[in-house]
């Protein structure tokens, strides 16, 4: 019997179209799974009515890692390691000397001490960008700005240096760079000497040699930069000074001293700002007030002048540029192996050198030229005094001011008219 609401008349069939509709949009909403449903609608009905955790799934193959095969019982084992494929290459760090390539890094194994004022400062900072490439170059700053030698109340050099020396470093050489701070009055002994008299210059010079001497003493090479030109003419004057005392003094001690004027100056031995930088295009050299100080083309500059020592220093354990180049113990191994098999297949000794064949006795010298004999005929005969008697073109040409006949037709045939052609 139909029941009516609100209009809308429900029948029996209405219920059924109903639920039929349903069960077809509740089948095609729930997600297929081939592990957990491989009947299809079967195994829909069996989860939906008896659902239970899928603790049996199967993974997929990719899930499983390699070397790893599940057994019945459900553990897993890893292969023999008798099973297991060797490398068939040799780590490059086991094989090759650090700081080859693909080896291991290299460490600094050259170690050198910069010492002095801000010049010193930054002429560390030019050797440091000099030798980028070189990694076994290690560069310690040492320098105190402010500092020098006249004021050893402010900072004693020749005590530091003895300190220093004292604590037994690595140190394969110094570089020294001191003097902006010097131009001004000194105590020494009670006294006040006036800047660069000759009191002042004497107990300058002994400070100078005080502060090589521990590095002397030790064995260290070092290196005493002089100052470069200043702009004011006065500062300047007094600058060239000091550097005859760096000279003097610093090579006594056992120092080398490094003039740097030159390089710094202009065509006529003045300051000059502006010059060629270590590329050889023209930069701007020097900074600061009154351009005491240096920029970093400048200082690139400078260390250029001590660059080639380094570097040989660098290069002392190496061996010579004609030298073949030590190969890494695997690669030599197998080049040696090649070269072996090379020699087999054409019959080679390994000396090199066939095994049967004897070769000829070289002769001490060759056929002897002379760049000086007198010129000979075509039949090959000498061309004596008689031969340029009897005439003949040799001979005409040999005859001094002789001119031979012109042929006609030839070049030098300049005969009027000309002969008709055939």
């Amino acid at each position: 019997m139909p029941v009516r609401t609100r209009g809308f008349s429900w029948t029996p069939t209405w219920t059924i179209r109903a639920a039929s509709i349903a069960l077809c949009c509740l089948l095609l909403a729930a997600p297929i799974s081939r592990a957990q449903s491989p009947g299809g609608l079967p195994g829909f009905f069996q989860n939906l009515f008896n659902p239970s955790p899928p603790s049996q799934a199967a993974k997929r193959p990719s899930d499983t890692p390699l070397g790893v095969r599940a057994h019945k019982s459900g553990a897993r084992k890893e292969e023999p390691a008798s099973a297991r494929r060797a490398p068939d290459f040799v780590a490059t760090t086991t094989a090759r000397a650090p700081g080859a390539p693909g080896g291991a890094p290299a460490g600094p194994t050259t170690f050198v001490s910069v010492l002095g004022d801000s010049l010193a400062i930054m002429a560390s900072q030019g050797l440091t960008e000099a030798f980028s490439d070189r990694p076994e170059a290690s560069f310690t700053v040492l320098a105190r700005d402010l500092s020098g030698l006249t004021r050893d109340d402010y900072y004693d050099w020749p005590k530091a240096a003895r300190a220093l020396m004292a604590r037994n470093p690595k140190i394969d050489a110094a570089v020294i760079m001191i003097g902006l701070n010097d131009l001004q009055p000194m105590s020494a002994d009670g006294y006040m000497l006036d800047t660069l008299s000759d009191e002042w210059r004497a107990k300058y010079g002994e400070r100078i040699e005080s502060f090589v001497a521990p590095f002397h003493d030790a064995h260290v090479p070092v290196y005493w930069i002089g100052l470069p030109p200043m702009q004011d003419e006065k500062v300047n004057s007094e600058v060239l000074a000091l550097n005859e005392l760096y000279r003097d003094h610093a090579q006594k001690a056992g120092a080398t001293y490094i003039d740097i004027s030159e390089a710094f100056a202009d065509e006529n031995g003045r300051y000059a700002a502006f010059g060629p930088d270590v590329e050889g295009q023209n930069a701007k050299l020097r900074a600061g007030p009154d351009g005491m100080y240096l920029t970093k083309a400048g200082s690139r500059k400078l260390a250029h002048f001590l660059e080639a020592d380094i570097r040989r220093m660098l290069d002392k354990d190496k061996p010579p540029q004609g030298d073949i180049a030590a190969l890494p113990p695997d690669i030599e191994q197998q080049a040696d192996d090649i070269n072996a098999q090379i020699r087999r297949e054409m019959g080679l000794e390994l000396g090199g050198r066939p095994a049967d064949v004897v070769l000829p006795a070289r002769p001490l010298a060759g056929p002897i030229l002379s760049l000086t004999a007198h010129p000979t005929s075509p039949g090959g005969e000498l061309v004596d005094a008689k031969a340029q008697a009897t005439g003949g073109p040799i001979a005409a040409a040999l005859q001094p001011g002789a001119v031979p006949e012109p042929e006609p037709g030839r070049a030098d045939d300049f005969s009027w008219p000309r002969p008709q052609q055939p």
